[in-house]
């Protein structure tokens, strides 16, 4: 089975195309399941309310998507959901999504996490060690936190924090433990494949996924998925890039997502 779980649309600001142009292709592309995933409103919070929906679009979105369902629902099966940011006193707001939107699965993306009174982007901070920890512990309440069916690039510090180290080590296995402790999947994100390469005490690498931290997983009792991440309509053709790294690396991978979270 081909499957892509993680699918944006022109409502985040940073992508383009509507959920018929992303259903449309994923048929082209001969996914057998597709989860359009877009970036969850912040309702109440000024933190990065330029790259997602308004609160006020949800009930549009998730419409969209029944359309999308009934129109094409004979060639693909298509699953509602979002892609979250964790935080801790929205847990009105998932439920509102799985209760109000009948939301499939919830996606965890950790982009943004508490650091010094503040949220901070992961991608727009000098990662220290002592700063990546915090990232890492904050993923792992998130993952504990019991709202979300699994976690989009979970290596996602790879952007800012360059070398494999100790302390990229520690964080890649504290996020991994609480992954297998909640049977959580993780991603193997390909957006991140599509990006420049960055230099590394290792040599070269991909921003993300992290070739270490993957290598790592085989330690863990953890369930992989690839995930398209697709921004533009055209992406739902790379599911093969994610696959074949997953090959390259002897990942063992699950083809479906299970939607009881």
């Amino acid at each position: 089975m081909r499957s892509n779980y993680h699918t944006h649309t022109y409502r985040c600001n940073h992508a383009t195309g509507t959920i018929e142009d992303y259903v449309k292709e994923a048929i082209k592309a001969n996914i057998d399941e597709v989860g359009i995933s877009d970036h969850l409103p912040h309702p109440g919070k000024n933190i990065d309310n330029y790259h997602r929906m308004a609160y006020e679009d949800l009930e549009d979105y998730f419409g969209k998507i029944e359309e999308a369902i009934e129109k094409y629902g004979d060639k693909i099966s298509i699953k509602r959901s979002i892609e979250c940011e964790y935080f801790p006193d929205f847990g009105w707001l998932y439920e509102e999504l799985k209760n109000k939107y009948k939301a499939d699965y919830l996606a965890l993306g950790v982009h943004f996490f508490p650091y010094k009174g503040e949220w901070v982007y992961i991608g727009r901070i000098e990662l220290t060690p002592e700063i990546l920890m915090i990232y890492a512990d904050f993923v792992v309440e998130a993952i504990k936190s019991g709202y979300f069916s699994y976690l989009a690039h979970p290596d996602l510090f790879g952007m800012t924090y360059r070398n494999w180290d100790k302390h990229a080590e520690e964080a890649s296995k504290r996020i991994l433990k609480a992954a297998e402790e909640m049977d959580m999947p993780i991603e193997i994100n390909i957006n991140g494949m599509r990006r420049n390469k960055l230099s590394y005490n290792n040599g070269e690498r991909y921003q993300y996924p992290i070739k270490e931290f993957w290598e790592l997983s085989k330690e863990y009792n953890v369930k992989r998925i690839v995930g398209i991440d697709a921004h533009n309509p055209e992406e739902m053709h790379d599911l093969d890039m994610g696959l074949n790294f997953a090959k390259e690396h002897d990942l063992t991978i699950i083809d479906r997502l299970e939607f009881n979270k």
